[in-house]
């Protein structure tokens, strides 16, 4: 018997907390009686970081079903799908080659008396392969005779992801965004500390006041409490401070925590590095191999976006009748008269702000400033709209489809930590530098 509430209890502490609704609403249809017959279809619907997952391994687990996981970022060969999903239902590895081995295999393998359940992950990823396919797992029960059910977990609607035609009806449940007072309450339970519960409160609240405006992302919130919840007790545990002077507790972080206000997304700064940041922007010497720039120290960009993004920079920043200059081998000789040195004067590339440009002269000076050749390919028009996506540049109007115009957004202290590591030295073809 005390083996028994032990066990209760280890599986209890695993319940996902403000989802009560939504575990109960499974809880009644997976209840993890062989003899229950499933729905062909469950549809797991809500925006990221609403716990869908969570809930979903909670319940599969705490009732010892047999299930198989599967994520459709993973299609790329319909093969590779039905043998991972017969690999976790069968526990050894077994060839597939179409649809119909698969279904021959799961109806004379598994148990009719068992029930199983088969958990597609970003199912809307589904729309983009065969729609076979997708007939196949909404009837996956009546394929194959057996007591098996196929969880499609997605971020959108039903109605929007897939076009109905004859499609059987899911179990449509909703997880809905946590509320304010949800995530405070999530935070504080996964905050390992063992001062009082009103301490955490009042620090969790503290931290969504100020980035509730930025950032409403579970996972960010949490990443930043954690990031900066040491520094906050600190002075508590030296004795400095008491738990209940919260406005002293909070001066004493309020400094770093505005300044991760605009990184908060990026994830690129550690603790240890924001340590050294803010030791640097206090004006004490970095150490050995430090760079001494208050812009993100580990941002990872791919190879050919730093040469596309400097491009965008000096095509924005620049005149457009200094390209010949600056990237030309042979331009002639600039003849400095009364008039250029007056009109350089008045000048100022970081004064005036960025100027739009169109896509062929962004191209044109990547292409001369990349050490190697590289050639026009479908790659560098993708890596252009990931930095659009990423509002590292920003395209400017809608309406022209022909020769787009875009505006760069980022300083000249960020491209040259950026650069940094290519030896480009981006103040020799700014213009006025």
């Amino acid at each position: 018997l005390h083996c028994l509430i032990h066990f209760i209890q280890r599986k209890m502490s695993k319940r996902p907390l403000c989802r009560d609704n939504e575990i109960d609403r499974l809880s009644v249809i997976l209840d993890g009686n062989n003899k229950t017959i499933l729905p062909r279809t469950i549809f797991l619907q809500g925006s990221a970081d609403t716990g869908k997952s969570l809930v979903l391994r909670y319940i599969l687990e705490t009732r010892d079903y047999n299930y198989a996981t599967f994520h459709c970022v993973e299609l790329a060969d319909i093969r590779l799908v039905f043998e991972k999903i017969l690999f976790q239902l069968l526990g050894s590895v077994t060839k597939c080659e179409n649809v119909a081995e698969f279904i021959a295999i799961l109806s004379n393998s598994l148990d009719p008396q068992k029930a199983y359940v088969v958990w597609l992950e970003e199912s809307e990823r589904l729309r983009s392969t065969d729609y076979h396919l997708i007939q196949v797992f909404c009837r996956l029960q009546d394929l194959t005779g057996l007591n098996i059910c196929c969880i499609w977990e997605s971020r959108m609607d039903w109605a929007k992801l897939l076009p109905i035609r004859d499609l059987p009806s899911p179990v449509v449940i909703h997880f809905p965004q946590y509320s304010k007072s949800e995530v405070r309450e999530i935070i504080v339970s996964l905050l390992s500390s063992k001062r009082s519960m009103q301490f955490l409160l009042d620090y969790v609240s503290l931290v969504q006041g100020l980035f509730f405006t930025t950032a409403r992302s579970l996972p960010e919130l949490l990443h930043v409490s954690k990031l900066h919840f040491s520094d906050y007790s600190q002075p508590v545990e030296d004795g400095i401070y008491e738990e209940t002077e919260t406005k002293k507790l909070w001066s004493n972080i309020e400094k770093k925590m505005t300044k991760c206000m605009s990184t908060v997304y990026l994830r690129e700064i550690a603790s240890n590095q924001m340590k050294t940041l803010q030791t640097i922007q206090d004006g004490e010497l970095p150490a050995e191999g430090k760079t001494p720039s208050g812009t993100s120290i580990t941002m990872e960009v791919p190879f050919y976006s730093k040469f596309l993004l400097i491009a965008a920079y000096l095509a924005s920043y620049n005149p457009q009748r200094t390209d010949k200059r600056f990237f030309m081998k042979h331009h002639g000789k600039q003849r400095k008269t009364s008039q250029s040195i007056k009109s350089k004067e008045k000048f100022n590339n970081q004064l005036t702000g960025p100027k739009p440009f169109p896509l062929e002269r962004m191209l044109a000076i990547f292409y001369n400033i990349v050490e190697e050749r590289v050639n026009p390919s479908a790659n560098i028009y993708c890596q252009i709209n990931s930095l659009a996506r990423l509002q590292f540049i920003t395209l400017v109007g809608s309406d022209q489809i022909d020769q787009p115009k875009y505006k760069c957004n980022v300083t000249l202290d960020f491209l040259r930590t950026l650069a940094k590591p290519l030896n480009f030295d981006i103040t020799k073809y700014l213009y006025g530098q």
